[in-house]
């Protein structure tokens, strides 16, 4: 017999079903030329996504004509919203002038300018087209400059789809091993062997486990790339003293520190890094940076990015038919610029007011769920235990997460499958407050009234 959750959820199922009937045959439709019906697997959901025409400020339009609030902003980037004026104009302006060229252009060169004046770890950046070949690139340039192989990561950490980070992402309890010193676990068919055996898993936020590892293969490690906001765990900032901990290890080790810093860019204008106050020696970067166009970037210490420097060499080539193309860099000039000191306030006094009424409200109802975030990021926790590492979150309640999902979306309000989200420049406290309105009346239904 089904429990009441599971009717609950089939109930929001139903509903989703019945409201959304173009977007179901839009689906049928896409299975006939894309496997699954899908290109990008975090945007899929079963039984079918929902099918977007149009992003307009907060909100989402989609086929059926419905209206959502947008609380994750194409998974974190829209940090101004959707269709910007300052953004259109700059991406209209530049497309009048040339799509792409084979010549670097003077947006190229201010964009990077802003970059580097904002980030503290930044003396020198490159520009690739997606947060993967933001990682992909560091991690190759801290492997030419130490001349070793190795890397070490996080478990629960998502570097992109590259290789060597596909490893312990989302590892089953069967396979993960020892919390303390976690297993390598491939995360898909088609990641060589030679990944898991290049990458050493370590527990997030513990610095003493953690420390004991990088000291065990210092002598074969080139890099440490950890995530400072780690977004699949529910944007869960890490420690401080963690963060500390590991650049004052690597430092000392001579191991290159990397930021994977694609999501956590955004809690304050020179990143996470100028939040908590710890400067890795190399930042992967991706989503806000390109202002909602194809964007990533890598960058960091002059000496090790000389590797790439045309001028000497280059020891490491690094070429790409868009790198650094003109409509991304007006999209993201245009973007960096908005994002002004203010902007950062009003953005972080959004999230706290997100996050803290949602505490509020599971703590009312009695919900066995939590909150976590820093800045504009926040997620919904659907266990009571608190979150700090990936073994925490494998106490989640998988069929209230997806109630919770389902739910949101029937009540016009659009979050990840995982129910984390953001707040982006232009959402109004009546759209935040009806947000948390939203999740009670979901509650509601689930039982929690």
């Amino acid at each position: 017999m089904p429990s009441k959750l599971q009717e609950a959820l089939d109930r929001e199922l139903q509903r989703y079903v019945t409201d959304n009937p173009k977007s179901r045959a839009m689906q049928e439709r896409a299975e006939r030329s894309l496997p699954g019906g899908d290109s990008r697997n975090s945007i899929w959901w079963a039984p079918f996504p929902t099918y977007v025409v149009k992003g307009e400020g907060s909100k989402l339009h989609d086929i059926d004509g419905h209206a959502r609030i947008d609380m994750i902003n194409n998974m974190t980037t829209l940090i101004l919203g959707h269709s910007h004026p300052a953004v259109v104009k700059a991406v209209a302006a530049q497309a009048a002038q040339g799509l792409s060229f084979p010549a670097p252009s003077e947006l190229v060169v201010r964009w990077a300018e802003i970059l580097v004046d904002r980030v503290p770890s930044l003396d020198k950046v490159r520009f690739v087209n997606s947060g993967t070949e933001g990682t992909l690139n560091a991690i190759r340039a801290a492997r030419a400059f130490t001349g070793k192989d190795k890397i070490a990561k996080f478990e629960g950490g998502y570097h992109g789809a590259h290789d060597d980070v596909a490893v312990s992402v989302d590892p089953p309890m069967a396979k993960a091993g020892d919390p303390k010193a976690p297993n390598s676990v491939a995360d898909y068919l088609g990641v060589p062997k030679k990944s898991p055996e290049l990458t050493i898993v370590m527990p997030y936020n513990d610095l003493e486990a953690s420390s004991a590892l990088i000291e065990k293969h210092a002598h074969e490690l080139a890099a440490v790339i950890v995530e400072p906001v780690i977004g699949r765990l529910g944007m869960v900032p890490a420690d401080t003293e963690f963060l500390a901990g590991l650049r004052d290890l690597t430092r000392r080790l001579g191991i290159v520190l990397i930021f994977d810093e694609v999501i956590a860019l955004r809690v304050a204008r020179g990143g996470a890094q100028e939040r908590f106050g710890v400067i890795p020696d190399m930042t992967a970067m991706g989503k806000i940076i390109g202002g909602g166009l194809p964007v990533g970037g890598f960058g960091g210490r002059a000496d090790i990015m000389e590797l790439f420097s045309p001028k000497t060499g280059p020891k490491v080539k690094h070429a790409g038919t868009f790198n650094g193309n003109p409509m991304t860099a007006a999209a993201g000039v245009a973007t960096l610029e908005a994002l002004t000191p203010e902007v950062y306030r009003r953005l972080d006094e959004m999230g706290e007011r997100v996050r803290k009424k949602l505490s509020s409200l599971i703590k009312d109802r009695e919900a066995p769920m939590g909150v976590t975030g820093v800045a504009s990021l926040f997620a919904l926790q659907f266990t009571t235990t608190p979150i700090r590492d990936y073994r925490a979150v494998q106490t989640t309640d998988r069929t209230l997460q997806r109630l919770m999902f389902i739910g949101l979306l029937n009540e016009g309000y659009a979050v990840s499958p995982a129910c984390a989200g953001n707040v982006s420049s232009v959402l109004t406290e009546k759209e935040a407050d009806g947000f948390v309105a939203a999740v009670g009346r979901v509650l509601d239904r689930a039982g929690y009234a």
